[in-house]
């Protein structure tokens, strides 16, 4: 195993790379160096530069020092002098982990550091799309384990774009599922009884106008997960789906779907998806239209809301709920 570099650099304002990040760094400095002490530097704050120079100053026994430096964009001149001390004269017993977020500022210390040869780590901001994809794909290959492109894709919609719920989720399947490479009906299974899971199924049926799958999706999610939140999950489901589809269906014909993903921030696989949607509604786009208003009233009931002056309970909301996604996906004569 290589020795962990002396410095390394953390930039981007992703907090769950950053410190994913981070921790790997710690991890792999403590092996090397069992006893390592961590302390960290605010580089934003007045006195960041003695702060700096305290922690990496020599020991009588020199113990082994983990310095991080955080807020590095918010530093000031006195601590880029004694930065450039430590890096001048770095002791051998102590490690530097510095964090940028990626902001126009502190670019001075950037090429300080780089200059020094530190190992650096991009933690950008993910966003909704093919970088999302290729994280989890990663997150798979870090766990030495392998999922197909469609368990991907699957948990992706699922789980959402929120890093720290996907990295779990992929924590989850990599324990419990034994079999390799991970699949579609692994990932569907595992989270048959999770609400947000359910919700995004329920909303592929009624967007597919699928009327009885629809329906049964929403019995069966009320009947094995969280009968509280599945009418509010599948109702926003269907709303993000929905905006999706009207989204990819104003492109036109002519866009190519590589352009389409690359205009809209989407995955060129759901560009297919949304637009085979999009023509199972063709003639039919004023009904489109309808359920944006619709949904936005079955919202506010499956939040709390009042209809006829009275809240509904649980069951009525489910009720509700199959009224919307059969009359949704039906073909109207």
């Amino acid at each position: 195993m290589s020795a962990p570099a002396r410095i390394t650099l953390t930039r981007g304002g992703e907090q769950a790379l950053v410190d994913r990040a981070i921790a790997a760094t710690v991890a792999a400095i403590r092996k090397s160096a069992p006893g390592a002490d961590r302390v960290a530097v605010d580089a934003s704050v007045e006195e960041a530069a003695n702060d700096l120079r305290y922690a990496c100053a020599p020991t009588l026994f020199g113990e082994d020092m983990i310095v991080l430096i955080t807020s590095l964009q918010s530093a000031d001149d006195s601590f880029m002098q004694a930065l450039q001390e430590v890096l001048a004269d770095q002791p051998d017993n102590v490690w530097l982990i510095v964090h940028h977020d990626g902001t126009a500022g502190g670019k001075k210390f950037l090429e300080a550091l780089r200059g020094a040869g530190a190992n650096e780590i991009e933690c950008l901001a993910v966003k909704k799309g093919k970088r999302a994809i290729e994280v989890i794909t990663k997150e798979f290959a870090r766990h030495r384990r392998r999922a197909t492109s469609d368990a991907v894709n699957v948990l992706y919609e699922s789980v959402g774009h929120d890093l720290p719920m996907l990295f779990a989720a992929v924590s989850q399947l990599v324990a419990d599922v034994p079999d390799d490479p991970i699949t579609e009906d692994h990932v569907r299974s595992y989270f048959a009884g999770v609400a947000d899971v359910a919700g995004w199924q329920i909303a592929e049926q009624v967007w597919n106008r699928m009327p009885a799958q629809a329906l049964e999706s929403v019995r069966h999610a009320a009947a094995t997960g969280n009968d509280s939140s599945v009418g509010l999950m599948s109702v926003l489901a269907m709303a993000s789906g929905l905006r999706d589809i009207i989204r990819v269906g104003g492109m036109g014909p002519g866009a190519s779907e590589a352009d389409v993903a690359r205009e809209l921030g989407l995955p060129p696989w759901k560009v297919g998806t949304l637009k085979r949607q999009w023509s199972r509604w063709s003639g039919d786009q004023r009904r489109l239209a309808q359920s944006l208003v619709e949904l936005a009233d079955a919202e506010a009931l499956m939040k709390g809301g009042l209809e006829r002056g009275h809240a509904l309970e649980i069951e009525q909301k489910l009720y509700q709920l199959e009224k919307l996604v059969v009359g949704t996906a039906a073909k109207r004569d």
